[in-house]
């Protein structure tokens, strides 16, 4: 859903991650994609599309880092490495 956002909306998504700097950057892209857009209504939107592109993939890299970089609800992933017992030469995984 977040990928969504990012596609029509990048500097919301930044904002929404936290991203606080980058959101501005990609709103000053977005608004020069859109100014361009305008000026060059004879191009058929080349200015408007290759900006928008940038700013579309700067917010998709940046959100997609940023959940990289969280740490996973408790409960979820794989099961933690029990240590070894007296006597025993591994851990959990020895079956």
């Amino acid at each position: 859903m977040i990928y969504l956002v990012a596609i029509f909306l990048p500097p919301l998504a930044l904002l929404i991650y936290g991203k606080i700097f980058q959101a501005i950057i990609n709103f000053i892209i977005c608004v020069l994609a859109i100014v361009l857009g305008a000026i060059f209504l004879l191009l058929p939107g080349a200015p408007f599309v290759v900006l928008w592109g940038i700013a579309v993939l700067h917010a998709v890299l940046a959100v997609n880092s940023a959940k990289a970089g969280r740490p996973r609800p408790r409960g979820r992933g794989p099961a933690r490495h029990r240590p070894a017992a007296h006597g025993e030469v591994g851990g959990a995984d020895r079956g």
